[in-house]
């Protein structure tokens, strides 16, 4: 008997490690892994018995889920921008580190001093942030520099929305959220309209997209501009004013990005209904800054963080392990089931008259997680095995010259 616990635990020691070797192969694995595990406990945290569940749930969903997509998809796309230096080992360890120990923080915020709770998220953004920086400066890739700063907004976010160790006010989960979006303007204004073109392109579609670079940066600066907005108290009036113009604006920009022709090409029709919820999130929330019909800030905060957010991750985790072939990716069905899911939860969750007499919480609560669960069992092949080349799209092709000929680059 003591021989055969020996093997046991011998033979689960060995593949635990080889598992282990295996997630680090790839720096997105143990990163859209863990953003898809805390995703699923952000939308578990109702039923925890914790002494604040709004905190908890901010922690893990825009925290967690949140920092570790950004770092899954940051270190992916690093080797294009500074040169096929493979990323370190001691790099993934320590931040998965950091990134467990601030979940964990999560769970005794009420207990331990707030600065406690946020020194581990702070320090993985910190790190991130230099190491990204470093590499970026080293190769003079100068356009990538803010790219290569965006863990730290994350970061500061955390800081605001923790402070205290209290229920967060309702400009500081508003901020938190837009925080968001402007990642979502910052990765996905570039990378949605190039995925297209390749997308398109491939399967002998027109691919021809409208996608300047001026729209991205007022977009950009626009959502910047309202952040400082918020910080500094300005009226109701001209923060919804501001939103109201962000969310038109990106409106236009997906009918750029020819949403009529993507309907049947599920990867980039995944992508663009993300971006639909970023501009139903923006234009919801800037009406309820405006008090139209009695909605509620919270309420449109969840199109940007459950539809745009949410949408937004795990449309662009998924398809590191999406089948591949000469017209380039191929969403499965769960994939795809996952999203219509995470699009159900965010209209349950904004539009509680949808639900009917079903309670709309535990609606959204059940598609969300749902939705992540399908999405880690599409996931699990690609956490070992060989690597995809490029990572987070199909065959290389002309197509990756268009938009000004590096936006397509940035993202494998």
């Amino acid at each position: 008997m003591a021989d055969a616990t020996t093997l046991l635990s011998l033979y689960l020691r060995q593949e635990s490690i080889k598992m282990l070797h295996e997630m680090e192969r790839a720096s997105y694995r143990p990163f859209f892994f863990l953003s898809g595990v805390a995703a699923i406990g952000g939308g578990l945290v109702w039923s925890a018995p914790v002494a604040n569940p709004v905190l908890l749930h901010m922690h893990l969903l825009l925290f967690g889920m949140g920092t570790a997509a950004v770092a899954g998809y940051l270190l992916t796309a690093l080797p294009s921008w500074a040169g096929r230096e493979p990323i370190p080992t001691w790099l993934i360890r320590a931040l998965v580190v950091l990134w467990l120990g601030a979940r964990a923080g999560g769970f005794v915020a009420e207990s331990v001093p707030w600065s406690l709770v946020v020194a581990p998220g702070v320090m993985f953004g910190a790190l991130l942030a230099g190491f990204l920086l470093y590499r970026v400066c080293g190769a003079a890739a100068w356009p990538r520099v803010h790219l290569s700063l965006i863990p730290l907004l994350p970061a500061l976010a955390e800081v605001l929305v923790m402070q205290g160790g209290s229920w967060p006010s309702s400009q500081d989960t508003v901020m938190a959220g837009l925080v968001f979006a402007l990642l979502i303007m910052l990765i996905g204004g570039r990378a949605v309209p190039a995925f297209t073109v390749t997308g398109l392109e491939l399967r002998g579609l027109p691919s021809r997209v409208y996608a300047p670079p001026g729209l991205q940066w007022i977009s950009v600066a626009g959502l910047a501009v309202t952040l400082g907005a918020l910080v500094v108290s300005v009226p109701d009036r001209w923060i919804g004013s501001f939103l109201l113009l962000l969310g038109v604006l990106q409106f236009f920009r997906l009918v750029g990005w020819r949403p009529w022709q993507v309907w049947r090409v599920w990867p980039l029709l995944m992508l663009q209904l993300a971006w639909a919820w970023l501009v139903v999130g923006l234009v919801l929330l800037g009406a309820a800054f405006f008090g139209v019909g009695g909605l509620l800030s919270g309420d449109a905060l969840h199109a940007l963080t459950i539809g745009a957010m949410g949408g937004m991750i795990l449309a662009f985790a998924s398809r590191v392990a999406m089948p591949r072939d000469s017209q380039g990716l191929e969403a499965s069905v769960p994939q795809f089931t996952a999203m219509v899911l995470i699009s159900l939860a965010a209209l349950a969750r904004v539009s509680p008259e949808f639900t009917g007499p079903i309670d709309n919480l535990w609606l959204a609560s059940l598609c969300w997680t749902g939705g992540w669960i399908l999405f880690l069992w599409a996931l699990a092949p690609a956490l070992c095995g060989a690597v995809p080349h490029p990572v987070l799209s199909g065959h290389r092709g002309g197509a990756q010259k268009s938009l000004n000929g590096d936006a397509a680059s940035g993202t494998h």
